[in-house]
């Protein structure tokens, strides 16, 4: 199905016009409410969420994702049923007609931990995914210019299809199951403007860029996986862009960087309340769109780890973060004691430099360092240094490199083992 370029025009000026009148947290906050009102409506009409609607915010429940995935049929307006969507998902995923009624498609997430989200876009819902995105991640002249964009990301979908119809628009999706050097030759016969992949993935093509890629990139962004600042920097000088981060989970396209590469949520679609995680400085947002109608979102608590950036240098109102830094089960714990996953992150990325592969794991039995034995005990001391304030410090124990078993590449782990 052809993408309504008239929708996603309309996103794409919107969020420009918002840009430019959302000047402060009021603005902001006067632009939710308003948003707020205007949802109640589909609300009434989620089983759900049918009970609250009309009320404040606040007065709705948390919700996790666990719980909103066992009852499908219950958070969308739709009337879907589970089974159906999930078939249409799987034969989209598969290259079939994956199309629902009224141009509905549906899709899966990444699915870091085993157990993929589904979604649900209608073709309104889509165009202005596209026309929103558009805006936040590319420059303002971008409806002048040509873009070729090239995507990898584990499976296809229409969401992502769209961006190829939205105008001066070329997109190349690239499979994560494609082998490392098919990919690095499409992307040079691509020659992309913008580069959207896992953090893991922008590594292997560093590293395999010998003195260099040629592509003309405006714009390289990692998402679905953290990135550590050295990493980032790495990353740059190989392919002469410094990446950014985008925000984007089965909840929806949650963040994007500004011009300086600060990752800015994206509050002016979206209510995003702080759940404090205790010991640390960091929070878990709890999610609400203020536009999905197919399957909405409502004080959904993600289990992403956010630290607050401070005010940005671009001038934004919208809340700053220092990245998505890993989830909430992986923050290690001894006792009173936590350690977050950029801790550890900036611990061996400076002594082991950021282009070495490593992999560990926290328990309350110690830690388990997987990496090359040539760097064994710089990692060790690494660890050391940073467990030194650990009553009865954690032992240390080495293990070979990491074999990566999953679609996304996960660095720092907790393990409830004992």
């Amino acid at each position: 199905m052809t993408p309504d370029r008239k929708v996603i025009g309309r996103a794409w000026a919107a969020t420009q016009f918002d840009r430019l009148r959302l000047r402060t947290r009021a603005d902001v906050e006067r632009r939710q409410n308003d948003l707020w009102r205007r949802l109640q409506p589909v609300l009434a009409r989620t089983p759900a969420l049918a009970a609250y609607a009309g009320r404040p915010l606040g007065e709705f429940p948390i919700f996790t994702p666990t719980k909103v995935r066992a009852a499908f049929a219950d958070w969308n307006t739709l009337g879907l049923d589970e089974a159906s969507v999930m078939a249409a998902a799987q034969a989209a995923e598969e290259g079939r007609d994956g199309g629902l009624a009224g141009g509905v498609t549906a899709g899966f997430s990444t699915g870091s931990s085993g157990s993929r989200g589904l979604f649900l876009a209608s073709p309104t819902e889509r165009a202005a995914y596209v026309g929103h995105a558009l805006a936040r991640l590319l420059p303002l002249d971008a409806p002048l210019r040509t873009w070729r964009i090239a995507l990898c990301l584990r499976a296809d979908s229409a969401l992502y299809r769209d961006v190829g119809g939205a105008g001066r628009v070329s997109f190349d999706f690239i499979g994560l199951d494609t082998p490392a050097d098919q990919r690095m030759a499409r992307l040079e016969a691509f020659q992309p403007h913008v580069l959207i992949a896992p953090s893991h993935v922008l590594a292997d093509i560093a590293r395999r860029a010998g003195e260099g890629v040629r592509w003309p990139l405006r714009r390289l962004l990692y998402g679905a996986e953290p990135m550590g600042e050295g990493e980032r920097d790495w990353i740059g000088q190989r392919l002469g862009l410094r990446p950014d981060p985008i925000y984007q989970a089965t909840e929806g396209f949650l963040g994007a960087a500004c011009r300086f590469g600060t990752l800015h949520l994206n509050e002016d679609v979206l209510i995003i309340e702080r759940d404090p995680i205790a010991g640390t400085n960091r929070f878990r947002p709890i999610v609400t769109d203020l536009r999905r109608v197919s399957q909405p979102v409502v004080r959904l608590r993600l289990d992403d780890v956010l630290e607050p950036a401070g005010p940005c240098r671009c001038g934004s109102p919208l809340l700053a973060v220092r990245g998505v830094e890993g989830r909430y089960d992986d923050l290690w714990r001894w006792g009173d004691h936590v350690i977050p996953p950029r801790d550890v992150e900036d611990a061996l990325a400076h002594a082991l430099g950021p282009q070495q592969d490593w992999r560990v794991t926290g328990s309350a039995k110690g830690v388990v360092i997987e990496v090359d034995p040539a760097v064994a005990p710089v990692a060790v001391g690494a660890l050391d240094g940073l467990l030194s304030k650990v009553e009865n410090g954690p032992t240390i124990v080495v293990a070979p490199s990491p074999i990566w078993d999953q679609p996304k590449r996960r660095r720092i782990r907790w393990s409830d083992a004992q």
